[in-house]
């Protein structure tokens, strides 16, 4: 029996495994069993696996038919014997000390669930990716309030929105908790598996605790199933709404959570109209336009679309940042040794310069306005003046006119009348 089981599923990424083994391997963290479960790879991932079995007695090898990624965790899961369980991506890549801090504090904090901070590497840089809370210990309100609402998804339109993503190899899971409620995959779901997973037994923690540390790389892969086109996207996306609606039903949160699942569920019909039209989707443009107008008519993506209610808008938004502006101001004001009567002279100051800056901005706007009128008044004129000079062209050319055929009758006339005189 081991302290920690690592489960990691994999298919066809012989590229990036043995990265991915050898940061495991390096552990600080010795009292591991590593479960590599080979999901029907083509490729050499499955020899890459025997061959790493064989250098170290910690690491399992499971191979079997291509099931998709929920089977193969939950085969993990049926094999593992540590007290604790933790999840990795074939692609991705640990801090070495990452396992050895998160069990030091999930055992410290007794918590069901520990979570930690990472970075997500594109190319050649690394971005460092938090939660946006303070505390590292979390009771269960603050774990639906913080966590599980955020991971739903955004309760408004504006770009405020604190983004949680739900996956689950940032997680450690206590194996007892596990089995207590019966946590597994849901076997059938080919996309964001681990955000139904986290949310399910996030709705069952009392407590969460998180480290702050940045302990692992999620891998950004151009060639895995979130980054490439998906056939049947617009049917999984929907099966994940259903599951994630149905498990805050249950947990009494449906009128707390609509707004956060109707705003996912039409995130996920414009992500899927997008997946049928771009160009890695080989159908033909007739084929393409079939499948959006089907996701365009869903009734349930109508009634989102209707019931979806802008919370802050624009003018709170402006609000929000303001005040931060107010808080790191104060912040280093206070660092700086600055008393009250001092800040509130600089706020009386800054209120003056203000109002002569909206003043001359007023006078600057008169005079633009001003400006903008003579313009229009001159372009008036010109334009009049302008239609006047054709109106004289005009009558000019018909007086020609006029006159030319009045001389060409004289003359007609005249040869009429020189005919009859002979």
């Amino acid at each position: 029996m081991s302290l920690v089981s690592i489960i990691i599923p994999i298919y066809n990424v012989q590229k990036y495994l043995s990265r991915c083994l050898d940061s495991l391997l390096a552990q600080t963290l010795k009292d591991i069993e590593i479960i590599l479960i080979n999901d029907g790879s083509r490729d050499n991932s499955l020899a890459i696996c025997e061959a790493y079995a064989k250098k170290d007695k910690r690491i399992i090898v499971i191979d079997q038919i291509n099931q998709g990624v929920s089977v193969a965790r939950n085969t993990g899961i049926a094999k593992a014997t540590g007290e604790y369980i933790g999840f990795v991506d074939p692609d991705d890549w640990l801090e070495p000390n990452m396992y050895e801090l998160m069990v030091n504090k999930i055992k410290e904090s007794d918590c069901p669930i520990c979570f930690c901070n990472y970075y997500k590497d594109e190319k050649n840089n690394s971005v460092p990716k938090d939660f946006k809370i303070e505390k590292d210990l979390l009771d269960k309100e603050e774990i639906t309030d913080v966590i599980i609402s955020n991971m739903v998804g955004a309760d408004d339109i504006m770009p405020h929105y604190n983004f949680v993503m739900g996956c689950v190899w940032r997680g450690l899971y206590k194996k007892s908790f596990m089995d207590q409620y019966g946590l597994d995959f849901e076997p059938g779901v080919n996309i964001m598996e681990d955000l139904v997973f986290n949310i399910r037994a996030l709705l069952k923690a009392d407590k969460l605790c998180i480290v702050p540390d940045h302990l692992y790389h999620y891998v950004q892969n151009p060639t895995s199933i979130l980054h490439s086109y998906k056939k049947n996207m617009w049917e999984d996306q929907m099966r994940v709404h259903e599951l994630l609606e149905q498990y805050i039903i249950e947990a009494g949160l449906e009128e707390r959570m609509r707004n956060r699942l109707d705003m996912r569920y039409v995130g996920m019909a414009f992500s899927a109209i997008y997946n049928e039209v771009q160009a890695k989707n080989k159908e033909d443009m007739r084929n393409k336009m079939i499948k959006v107008k089907e996701i365009c008519a869903d009734e349930k993506f109508k009634v989102s679309l209707e019931r979806i209610r802008p919370i802050r808008g624009s003018e709170a938004s402006g609000k929000q940042e303001e005040i931060s502006e107010k808080k790191v101001v104060n912040k280093r004001n206070s660092k700086k040794g600055i008393n009250k009567k001092e800040i509130i002279k600089r706020e009386v100051i800054k209120k003056e310069t203000s109002k002569r800056e909206i003043t001359k901005k007023e006078v600057k706007k008169k005079e633009s306005n001003k400006e903008e009128t003579t313009k229009k008044e001159v372009s008036k004129e010109t334009q009049r003046r302008f239609i006047q000079i054709i109106n004289r062209k005009i009558d000019k050319e018909e007086n020609k006119k006029e006159l030319a055929a009045q001389d060409t009758t004289a003359r007609r006339l005249s040869v009429k009348k020189k005919s009859v005189i002979k």
